[in-house]
């Protein structure tokens, strides 16, 4: 056990210190003096292995007792003071102080010294552990991958994993320097770092905790622990380490920087893992028209809202590359399958295979679709004349209220009223009669397959008024949009 006095004469920062390091190093001894003669007692009988001492209870006359005390119990020493001073500075670093701390005292800069100063010791080999029982002959590599093994006491597997996978050989030495307050047996593998430990009455979700808070101190990689503890008595190495991998399937959607404890394992649920005819129809619609906003609703709902029980994410990743297969088709009709854009799209792919964080292959997805169609939009060859160059911008835009002709002739960068001159002989209608039908279109569409109100549906298609749809839609499908929908279901019924 790791032994630390405080000697101070502030009996309230004393008490503070002591009640700091024991709440967090509840394995820590922690004892403490309030004078210099106390001070030196406990060093004699406590012989700690951390002394953290008021530098001015050191007089002239204590001073060599001091010294040939600490040179025979050779504790390391932390230094408090409340004078920034170079002789103070002086003082300390004769003593041999591994650390000077001026007052008021910052919890996390003492914990933190605290904490190096132990880690140091166990480095340089003066001081280990007493953590009786974890044989490493105990515990080997193959036991992961070989079933069979079970060890003659019962054991807790810890499995941490990195957001990213290159950054596990450092977590790995990390872990092996890390302070544990029970014996640990780490193991590096391609996907995680795995613990075993003895089960024991013992908090490890707050020792896991800790352990996040001091990996932040050290890296910007997040990480994600899973503890279990077995679902029966004869649990083997090898089952246990299949549970971690299981239970760390769960960050896939429920991010990093978390503690997952569990005996159980997550049920999966069930899905197709293909577009439906009905849902490929809604994709080519999305492609065509260019529908960032439609696409990004979609994937919000079928994505990004899920709830326990998650369906497997293998078939979530299967259903998101029969996606990429739809952008991929359309990608071909506009020739696009070839240089940055082919290498884009095969570096999505891998982002669908491998990413571990399902909302950042969506966000992935969305940037990769909305360059398409910047693409798409900007392409020279494609060579689309004046008036299918409008057509193209209020299928793209018919959503926003704001769209006009104004706006049209800005994109297109004409005058307004040659825009008109041009949709009038090559379409035969005005800005607003092709606007409104685009409009109307997408309302009939989602009347026929959403449950969203009227008003809603307004709204999503352009219509700042609902009266004003109601009108227009009842002008171009000669009835209104309730009695239109009434009359579909009764179609299909």
């Amino acid at each position: 056990m790791y032994k630390v006095l405080v000697a101070n004469r502030d009996e309230y920062d004393t008490k503070g210190i002591v009640w700091l390091l024991k709440s967090s190093m509840p394995a820590w001894q922690v004892e403490s003096a309030e004078d210099e003669s106390e001070m030196i007692n406990k060093l004699e009988s406590f012989q700690p292995d951390l002394l953290v001492f008021e530098l001015d209870l050191i007089n002239e006359i204590s001073y060599s007792s001091f010294i040939k005390t600490i040179q025979i119990i050779r504790p390391d020493l932390i230094a408090i003071t409340m004078e920034a001073t170079f002789s103070q500075a002086k003082r300390a670093i004769d003593m041999g102080v591994a650390d000077l701390i001026l007052k008021p005292i910052s919890a996390d800069a003492l914990l933190k010294s605290a904490r190096k100063v132990q880690r140091l010791a166990q480095l340089n080999g003066r001081y280990s552990e007493q953590k009786p029982g974890m044989n490493e002959k105990d515990f080997r590599y193959q036991d992961l991958f070989l079933e069979g093994f079970c060890p003659a006491k019962p054991f807790i597997t810890l499995g941490i994993k990195t957001e990213d996978p290159n950054e596990l050989p450092n977590l790995y030495s990390f872990l092996n320097d890390y302070p544990f307050q029970k014996a640990v047996r780490s193991f590096i593998l391609s996907d995680m770092v795995l613990l075993v430990a003895e089960l024991a009455d013992f908090a490890w979700k707050e020792e896991c905790i800790r352990l996040m808070r001091d990996w932040q101190e050290k890296s910007s990689v997040q990480i994600a622990i899973s503890i279990f503890a077995g679902e029966e008595d004869n649990s083997t190495i090898r089952s246990n380490y299949l549970a971690n991998q299981k239970l760390m399937e769960l960050t896939f959607y429920t991010g990093f920087n978390q503690v997952i404890e569990g005996n159980s394992l997550p049920k999966w649920h069930s899905i197709d893992p293909f577009l439906s005819p009905e849902e490929q129809s809604t994709w080519i619609d999305f492609l065509n028209q260019s529908d960032l906003e439609g696409i990004k609703s979609w994937f919000h709902k079928e994505f990004l809202v899920l709830a326990e029980p998650y369906p497997d994410p293998g078939l979530i990743r299967i259903r998101l590359t029969s996606i990429l297969a739809q952008i991929r088709r359309h990608m071909k009709t506009f020739r696009l399958s070839s240089g940055d854009t082919e290498k884009e799209y095969l570096r999505l792919f891998q982002t669908i295979l491998y990413s571990p964080l399902i909302y950042r292959i969506i966000k992935e997805m969305i940037h990769f679709i909305s360059f398409i169609f910047e693409t798409i939009r900007s392409d020279k060859k494609l060579k689309l004349d004046l008036a299918d160059r409008i057509v193209f911008f209020i299928e793209t835009n018919y959503w926003d209220p704001a769209v006009s002709l104004e706006r049209a002739a800005e994109y297109a960068d004409r005058n307004a009223n040659y825009i008109s001159t041009i949709l009038a002989k090559k379409c035969g209608k005005s800005f607003r009669e092709l606007l409104n039908e685009t409009r109307i279109r997408q309302s009939a569409k989602l009347l026929l397959e959403s449950e969203m109100s009227i008003k809603e549906i307004a709204a999503i298609c352009g219509f700042s008024n609902q009266q004003y749809f109601n009108k227009v839609f009842n002008k171009i499908k000669g009835m209104p949009p309730n009695q239109f929908r009434k009359n579909m279901q009764k179609a299909s019924i």
